[in-house]
């Protein structure tokens, strides 16, 4: 077996690597990831039937190429046609039956997969998330109508459906893993489901290119027992009396939401979104939003950067648009169902870049 690692920057200008302390994944000979659902052991039979056709196919027509070129080769320039055949038949009708059988064994192959991961079972439709794409994240709704960001959870051997939603443009819910892969359209619901069988933490993907920051757009899957569910990690958020706890809270929640539009950092260079960076000023323990002006209904008006400032722009950013350029230009994401616990870790952390 091979160690296989989630290949990220040696220094991610959001701070730490979302995967460290991660224990890296195995992969086989061939490239793939170990199968960690009981469900769809189709998709690993069709991929080595293609990958051996393949090969197969490959090897015979490069070997008859190499053949005919060195053994019916022109020996001298005048030298003459050895034949003036054009037409085979009984070639011609092999060679166009022989790879219809084999297209078709993949397509029926294939499409029966297909209808196994659409066709949903009666114990996954009552263990039902949602799943919510958008540029570039992760949103996921439980059963229980909790929320979780960029990263979800599910319980071991309990077959689980996603419903899942794009806000904005075409993107797919991919875990490798699973074997489980679903474009998710603007304008439709899709579903999916798989049944975990290992606990662990494996990788979710968009797989369908969406735009620049496309290959930042994963989530963590963490399958865990049902002792672990019950406590429902995913729904604690640092309480009011522990500052540093919702600062590193906040910072996480950033880097999975924000950081692709918004410098938090020197070292940043996005400019979609204005800089966090200054955006407070700390006088004592007090810290002092700066002015900004923005245009509300099309007037310009000078406004403080205070508390409900900023949540009103997570909640409706079309409300007030900062008026420099080329901000007012660009648009921003709504991000209307984060809790207001989470909104104000986000507001912690902001403050945490303030000038002192």
């Amino acid at each position: 077996m091979i160690n296989y690692l989630i290949q990220e920057p040696k220094q991610d200008p959001q701070g730490d690597l979302p995967w460290d302390g991660v224990p890296a994944h195995e992969i086989d000979f061939w490239g793939q990831l170990p199968v960690q659902a009981g469900t769809f052991d189709h998709v690993d039979g069709l991929f080595y039937f293609t990958y051996a056709v393949c090969i197969i196919f490959f090897v015979i027509i490069t070997g008859v190429l190499l053949y005919s070129v060195f053994a019916h080769r022109r020996k001298t320039w005048d030298q003459k046609p050895l034949s003036n055949v054009t037409h085979n038949t009984p070639l011609e009708v092999v060679w166009t039956i022989v790879p219809l059988i084999i297209v078709m064994i993949m397509f029926a192959w294939g499409f029966k997969g297909s209808l196994d991961m659409t066709t949903v079972p009666h114990e996954a439709q009552r263990n039902t998330y949602k799943a919510t794409a958008k540029q570039w994240n992760w949103t996921f709704i439980y059963p229980d109508a909790t929320q979780s960001i960029a990263e979800v959870y599910v319980e071991v051997d309990k077959p689980v459906q996603f419903i899942l939603e794009s806000t904005d443009v075409l993107h797919a819910f991919y875990i490798p893993v699973m074997r489980v892969k679903r474009d998710i359209v603007p304008g439709r619901y899709q579903s999916v489901w798989f049944h975990p069988i290992k606990q662990g933490v494996y990788p979710l993907f968009c797989a369908e290119y969406c735009g620049d920051d496309h290959s930042r757009m994963y989530a963590k899957v963490h399958v865990v027992d049902a002792a672990t569910m019950a406590d429902r990690p995913w729904n604690k958020v640092p309480a009011e009396d522990k500052p540093v706890e919702r600062i590193a809270y906040g910072a996480r929640l950033a880097r999975q939401l924000c950081a692709s539009c918004h410098k938090m950092r020197d070292t940043d260079t996005v400019v979609t979104g204005p800089s966090w960076l200054g955006m407070f000023t700390k006088q004592g323990d007090t810290y002092v939003g700066r002015q900004r002006e923005v245009l509300e209904g099309g007037v310009t008006k000078t406004i403080t950067t205070d508390d409900a400032y900023i949540i009103e722009s997570i909640k409706d950013p079309t409300k007030k648009i900062v008026a420099e350029a080329p901000y007012n230009k660009n648009s921003m994401s709504k991000f209307d169902t984060l809790t207001d616990d989470r909104v104000a870790c986000l507001i912690a952390y902001m403050k945490s870049l303030a000038d002192n």
